[in-house]
This record gives C-alpha cells, sequence and structure tokens, in this order.
C-alpha cells in the first residue's frame, strides 16, 4: 500500500505526470487516496482534481457528487489565518458590546423566531440531503473495494523456471519430480511436464513452469528452494518470464495444454 500523501498538493504534484496513484490502472492505493481527501481545487490543484473525478466515476459515483464536498485549506493556507481571525474577533467583542448597550429583554423573542424561521428548515434539510449522500458514497467506496479484492483472489500469474545442477550425472527428471512434490504452498501449482536443454559441457537444465496466485511470492519460493531444501542438488534457479491474468490462459510453456488447432492456438495451464 502506499504511503500517506500529506496534503493535497503533495498529491496534486504526484499526479502531475500520472494517471493513478499506483501503476498504470486502478488500485487499492487509489481507493486509498481518494478517501483521505475531499475534492480538491480546480485552479489550485487542477491534476488532482482531474483524478479525482475520475475515481470517483470509476468508483460509480457522479462528478456532482464529488463536488459536493470542496477540498479544505492546505496546511500552509491554515497558517496563515491567524490575521483575519484576529479581526472577526474584534468585530464579534464590538457586536456584543452594542448588544448589552440596546438589551430590551427581547432575546427570547428574537430566539424563537430565528429557530422557526425557513432558513434554518433549509439548513436542517440540506445537512440531512448531505449525510444521505454521505451515506451512498461510503456505501460504494465499500463496494468497489470488495470487487477489487474479489479480482485480486482471481488473478494468476504463470511462471517459467529454470533449474541448472551442480553434475552432468544428476537424474533431473528425478530432481524435477522432487521439486513438485516437495515444494508446496496453497494456490501453488507446478506444470505437469518440462522440457531439459542443453546449457554447457553436457550439462542440461530443467524448463519448468508453475502457477501462483497474488499471495504467493515465486522469489521466496526460489530462495528456499536454494538455501534450505535442495543445496546440494540445484546450482541456481531463475525466472526467466512471469504472466498475469484473472484467467488461467497463458502462452505456450512447459507443462501447457493445447485448446485449439492451428500454429497460434491458445494454450492452457491446469490449475487444478
Amino acid at each position: 500500500m502506499i504511503k500517506p500523501f500529506p496534503s493535497v498538493e503533495a498529491l496534486n504534484a504526484h499526479l502531475a505526470d500520472k494517471s493513478y496513484v499506483m501503476g498504470y490502472s486502478f488500485s487499492a492505493g487509489d481507493i486509498q487516496a481518494f478517501k483521505q481527501f475531499p475534492l480538491p481545487d480546480k485552479t489550485a490543484c487542477p491534476h488532482a482534481y482531474r483524478w479525482y473525478i475520475h475515481i470517483a466515476a470509476l468508483q460509480g459515483m457522479p462528478a456532482a457528487m464529488a463536488a459536493m464536498v470542496p477540498a479544505g485549506p492546505s496546511p500552509k493556507t491554515k497558517a496563515a489565518a491567524p490575521a483575519p481571525a484576529k479581526k472577526a474577533a474584534k468585530a464579534a467583542a464590538a457586536e456584543e458590546d452594542d448588544d448589552e448597550e440596546f438589551d430590551f429583554g427581547d432575546e427570547d423573542e428574537e430566539e424563537e423566531e430565528e429557530t422557526a424561521s425557513p432558513a434554518n428548515d433549509r439548513k436542517a434539510k440540506a445537512a440531512a440531503l448531505k449525510a444521505k449522500r454521505d451515506a451512498e458514497l461510503e456505501e460504494k467506496k465499500k463496494a468497489a473495494e470488495e470487487r477489487l479484492a474479489k479480482k485480486e483472489a482471481k488473478q494468476r500469474s504463470l511462471c517459467n523456471l529454470e533449474v541448472k545442477p551442480w553434475e552432468e550425472e544428476q537424474d533431473l527428471m528425478e530432481l524435477f519430480n522432487k521439486i513438485k512434490s516437495t515444494v508446496k504452498r496453497e494456490g501453488l501449482v507446478w506444470g505437469e511436464n518440462c522440457a531439459l536443454k542443453p546449457v554447457a559441457y553436457g550439462i542440461k537444465k530443467i524448463c519448468m513452469t508453475a502457477v501462483i496466485p497474488m499471495s504467493v511470492s515465486m522469489d521466496e519460493i526460489i530462495e528456499e528452494i536454494l538455501e534450505d531444501i535442495f543445496p546440494d542438488e540445484i546450482q541456481s534457479m531463475e525466472m526467466t518470464n512471469i504472466a498475469s491474468s484473472d484467467s488461467s490462459e497463458f502462452s505456450l510453456s512447459a507443462g501447457a495444454r493445447r485448446l485449439g488447432p492451428g500454429p497460434r492456438a491458445l494454450y492452457k495451464f491446469s490449475v487444478g
């Protein structure tokens, strides 16, 4: 998760040459930053304003609803505010002095008239409408987060791997089967077959594949294999390519199954 932005100006600077907070698509980082700030000022922070309206639309919220709550002043603006506040305090004190001089005992009647005025009714209705819209916005944000979590849970990655042994005499097919039977993770599926390709001086390497979910790190699996499980049998193990998808269809690799005829047929890796 991306670190929270200290101010809306920092968010605006970050989005000067970007469409999203992280990477090139809508992510949990955008949802986090969207929750952090209200609608930025269009003139002062044009990049953040453009991004905010876009993210609101992706979450199913109309731009008019996103504009209901304008962005608050930045820390710099707040720091420059004491002088007007002092003037307002002096003016309020002068008004209180005037009220004391001309107090004829009609305060109760004025308060009753103010409570029953149409302006107060409008304020109450506006407050209720705002509370309703805030609740709807929160529900839409929650639904967007749930959709994103479901999408990430379905996403799978196909990893192409190369395993090089220490010696020429090693039984590579036996080593391949030992890797598959020993290394287990939730959601990890090793390819059913492998390919043996020459390296040099009679030594061959194992070309194999594995499918992993978002919750599994192939780098951690490789490190465990090299340092803890097979340090005396495997010289090196590298991930040469990785392809991510929210389905189980990938490009051709060792252990893949053909789905159709022709040179451009799709291949499907069995994920259980």
